[in-house]
């Protein structure tokens, strides 16, 4: 562990004037102090220096551990000549001890002694019951050692105290567990880690921790059978009540990891907490598959319905087209001057002589004409006893005060074993359902139902049709929020993760001051509107004058402007520099130990328990995990072509000491890194991010692989968050049937970079008007490239508003200001519990993805959302600039997605069925595309210099035409060594003449 992960004071090398001013300036008053403490002149500028880093950094350093520009900037200030060696022997000198107590004396700080160890430990010892993450325990001790007016003790001491209180606070946890246990429990648990004769000769604990098959009829039973298994097993579940649930996230990761032999090798009392946590983890994460198994199979019947429709309308394309004849020549009849009673006799002729075709026309009158619905009960009872009972096994809870649905679908459970046709009501205080239980069926369903063409209190419901209606509503309750699983992690009711109203009320003012948003209704509500109302007013007066735009016979249509020709002599740049890095005979193993050496992004790698590595060459051996997993070789093909190093040992490292959390850490400290450099500020703006996703290639056997119809073939898609300066700032891995928006914004959220960018773009699945809605409220400003732009509802601020020139493009719908006005606080709830970190926007918009009559936060968001859209679309129409920009961001992040493919060329599938290896897959890849890209920005770097000095003249247009994404120099195939290597120490300073 390293001081950079914690909140351990440290120099920044390279701080601003500003910084220096600020921080390093000594005042007249220390000025004054340093002239008494330290008479001789040779040594105040060391009493100076020891005072402003001490104020700083809260513990004592030497002078040469301080950097030059502080060192310069004080001596600067007080009008004093630098001389090393007076420092050096000011360090070592009896004054400089005695100057330690008067800095201690004049700041008022006390000594790291006894007291200081005692409220340490006690701080420590407190902060690990409830954290686990060692950082943590450091950051609480140093904040109660500051707050005490007490010296902070060397970084190595702060970490050994919160290992000892971490170890002791798991160990005093696993005897409370164990503890609680009896005999039979024990024996339970135990029974877990035994093959016993089991004829695959594999043990329980292997199996409960497999994830579910692809959702056909067959696995929904497997995944039943799993979740009575779990269930069964986490009988002794409610002992884990008392424990942090971060302690309890931590051994559920520790034991997911090891199999059931490491676990049986554990000590009884970590054993059995371990295994609970694991169960309790796997129950949760088992009861959200069935919701996710129970709505892919819902759709799949509704896409076999909609087939069969479409199958229906084609097979009877001809009685269709023989009815229209027949109307046709029934129109000629009776305009003709044939008598009335002939005109009689001809229509009863025409109409009895093909009965086939009145009964036709009756039905597809009766049932609604072109209604899917007609066709889902057949399809659903394939699957019927499946999906029932997955609804038996689940306990679901509406989160709204409307119970017309639970109600209804607690009697559909109920009359499930009947055998009848029809469901006879009886009363609905003897246990049938009302006119008023039934509102939420659908139009379409309710004459299959209740075989009633009004809507009026029915007498008897059609049990099939009944239940397939109920599956196929509960699909959307589950997916607007309405109704949720009680046990469950992604399907549990979102509103329990959020910041109480109370409290976010009394936060709500600063919140709005860092989002730079006014939090008052009537405040917010003139804001947006003033938004929309300018930029209105501005896209109309700057109609005329705008060459890109215009509307012809009622359609927009928007010009592109002529590609720019490459900058002078960029060819010539490009081709120098090509054979600079040609020359250098790099291969992906070099780029890796390289930036090992520099970044140090493998020790974030280390055993999921928490405590110190023991591997042997352990360096060596991470970096080929890495190379292994993020290029696609896999480890038995390194194995094979790398000399000492086994199969075994890279998977060891990837299952025992690589976590996704540890990947995103590794790639977070190769993004600080790289924002160090200077030419990424020519390549773009830090504030602007992209995001895109590009499809994975999958096996078909499990339950995330799908198969994509923009794609083709079954897969994942890898969804990424890129910084306009090229660097990939975030990695996700969704199904391929989600609307990739959802996930737009979780990349800034969980983004724990220096680069924080609060512009985003995206492509068209990046928006939806809730989406635009919670960004607003996030102070993300989103500016998506929209393909069907023009189709969009565009609104106005009031009915009245009216526009010379643009007044076609608006919707005669104006919006409806007061339903915001009386949501802003409940949606501001909302943007700061995301803020907070206590839930991730993903979540949130699942449930405003659907719209539903119960979610009244819905239509609040989509509101707000339509004024912050069709404000950034009439930016976007009258700034041919912003168009540009955002073209050119989505470029790079698809230049990201051709990249990370590149990096993984040893497959082109995700050979691993469970979906966190899946997703770790993903970010072994991130990470390697990362480090790549650091690699060629430091190698561009020195041969830009290089060439500078040979004379080459270097612009800021070349250097903004230049990309980290070069792949020409790098070896990718042939025989792979890992090579002893000195690289140089990077040089994040150089700049550029230009």
């Amino acid at each position: 562990m390293q001081p950079s992960d914690t909140a351990y004071p440290r120099f920044k090398s390279r701080p601003s004037p500003a910084e220096l001013e600020r921080f390093y300036t000594p005042t007249e008053e220390e000025q004054a102090y340093g002239a008494l403490a330290a008479r001789a002149p040779t040594t105040r500028l060391g009493f100076l220096l020891l005072l402003k880093s001490f104020q700083r950094l809260g513990y004592f350093v030497v002078s040469s551990q301080i950097p030059q520009v502080i060192v310069e900037h004080i001596a600067t200030a007080i009008g004093r000549r630098i001389d090393r060696e007076d420092l050096r022997r000011y360090d070592a000198s009896q004054a400089r001890r005695k100057h330690l107590a008067a800095v201690r004396k004049f700041l008022n700080v006390k000594p790291f002694a006894a007291a200081g160890q005692a409220l340490l430990r006690e701080a420590v010892n407190d902060a690990a019951m409830t954290k686990e993450d060692v950082a943590d325990i450091v950051n609480v001790g140093i904040e109660m050692l500051v707050r005490s007016r007490y010296e902070l003790p060397a970084f190595d001491t702060l970490v050994r105290q919160a290992r000892a209180a971490r170890a002791a606070a798991n160990h005093t946890l696993y005897g409370q567990v164990h503890g609680a246990l009896d005999e039979a429990g024990e024996a339970f648990l135990d029974a877990l880690f035994v093959v016993g004769d089991n004829p695959r000769r594999v043990s329980p604990w292997n199996d409960l921790k497999q994830d579910p098959v692809k959702p056909t009829v067959h696995g929904m039973r497997e995944l039943l059978a799993r979740f009575d298994q779990l269930s069964g097993l986490s009988r002794y579940n409610a002992i884990l009540k008392s424990v942090p649930l971060i302690k309890v996230s931590q051994w559920a990761l520790e034991g997911s990891a090891l199999d059931a032999a490491s676990m049986a090798d554990l000590a009884a009392s970590k054993r059995y907490a371990v295994t609970l946590a694991v169960l309790h983890h796997r129950l949760g994460v088992v009861t959200d598959d069935l919701c996710i198994i129970f709505c892919k199979q819902m759709d799949r019947v509704s896409h076999a319905a909609a087939q069969a429709l479409q199958q229906y309308l084609v097979d009877n394309q001809a009685k269709t087209d023989e009815i229209l004849r027949r109307y046709a020549s029934l129109d000629a009849l009776l305009k003709s001057a044939e008598p009335g009673q002939a005109q009689l006799l001809a229509v009863r002729q025409t109409i009895a002589s093909r009965p086939d075709l009145c009964e036709f026309s009756r039905l597809h009158a009766e049932y609604g004409g072109k209604n899917e619905c007609r066709f889902m009960a057949p399809v659903f009872a394939n699957r019927r006893s499946e999906l029932l009972r997955i609804l038996g096994a689940l306990q679901f809870v509406s989160t709204s005060q409307d119970a017309s649905f639970k109600r209804a679908f607690t009697f559909m459970l109920a009359q499930r074993a009947r055998s009848g046709e029809w469901i006879v009501l009886q009363s609905a205080t003897a246990g049938g359902l009302s006119l008023l239980e039934l509102a939420w069926v659908p139009e379409k369903w309710w004459k299959l139902i209740t075989g009633m063409a009004q809507r009026e209190a029915p007498t008897r419901l059609h049990r099939r049709q009944f239940e397939a209606c109920v599956c196929a509503q509960m699909v959307r309750e589950l997916k607007s929020g309405d109704m949720c699983v009680v046990g469950a992690n992604a399907y549990a009711d979102f509103r329990d993760e959020l910041v109480p109203l109370d409290e976010c009320a009394r936060t709500r003012e600063v919140y709005g001051q860092e989002v730079g948003l006014p939090v008052q209704e009537n405040a917010f509500v003139q804001h947006v509107r003033g938004l929309l109302e300018v930029a209105a007013r501005k896209a109309d007066d700057m109609y005329p004058e705008n060459p890109f735009f215009r509307i012809i016979d009622g359609r927009a249509k928007l010009g592109r402007p002529a590609k720019a020709p490459p900058p002078e002599g960029f060819a010539l740049l490009d081709q120098a520099l090509t054979a600079k890095l040609d020359g250098l005979g790099l291969s992906l193993l070099d780029v890796l130990a390289d930036t090992s050496q520099w970044i140090g992004w493998d020790r974030h790698l280390g055993p999921l328990s928490g405590h110190q590595g023991k591997l042997k060459e352990e360096a060596r051996r991470k970096i080929l995990t890495t190379f292994a997993y993020g290029t696609g070789l896999g480890p038995t093909q390194t194995a094979r072509n790398i000399a000492d190093i086994s199969a075994r040992q890279i998977s060891f490292v990837d299952q025992r000491q690589a976590s996704t959390e540890k990947l995103e850490a590794a790639i977070t400290d190769t993004i600080n890194a790289y924002n160090q450099f200077q030419l990424p500020r020519y390549w773009g703006d830090t504030r602007r991010a992209a995001a895109d996703g590009t499809q994975w290639n999958l096996y078909e056997n499990n339950l995330l692989s799908e198969r994509h119809i923009r794609y083709g073939g079954h897969g994942g898609i890898a969804y990424y968050h890129v910084s306009d300066t090229y660097i990939a700032l975030f990695s996700h891995f969704i199904p391929c049937g989600v609307w990739e928006a959802i996930y737009i914004l979780d990349g800034l959220s969980k983004n724990a970079s220096d680069i924080q960018p609060d512009i985003l773009h995206g492509d068209t699945q990046a928006q939806s008007a809730p989406v635009y809605a919670l960004a607003f409220l996030l102070g993300i400003k989103l500016m998506p490239r929209i393909r069907n732009w023009k189709d969009l509802k565009w609104f106005r601020p009031t009915p009245q508003d009216a526009y010379e020139h643009i007044d076609t493009l608006f919707t005669r719908e104006a919006i409806d200001w007061d339903l915001i006005a009386c949501h802003l606080p409940d949606m501001l709830q909302v943007a700061q519990s995301i803020r907070a970190g206590r839930i991730s926007p993903s979540t949130v918009l699942r449930k405003l993805g659907t719209a539903s009559r119960k979610n009244k936060l819905y239509f609040a968001f989509r509101e707000l959302g339509r004024v912050v859209r069709t404000t950034f679309l009439l930016d976007y129409i009258g700034d041919e600039d912003l168009r540009g920009i955002i073209q050119a961001a989505q470029n790079k992040c698809e230049g990201f997605n051709n990249f990370s493919q590149w990096a993984y060329f040893g497959a082109d599938t995700i050979t691993r069925n469970v979906r966190d290896d899946q997703l770790k897959i993903i970010k072994y890849n991130h990470l390697v595309s990362n480090l790549v890209i650091f690699h060629n920005c430091h190698t561009i770097t020195r041969a830009l210099k290089e060439l500078q000095t040979d004379g080459i003249k270097l612009t800021p247009e070349l250097l903004a035409g230049l990309s980290p994404y070069r792949t020409h120099h790098l070896n990718r195939f042939g025989l792979y060594e890992m090579k002893e290597r000195h690289p140089l120490p990077v040089d994040y300073g150089v700049g550029f003449e230009t």
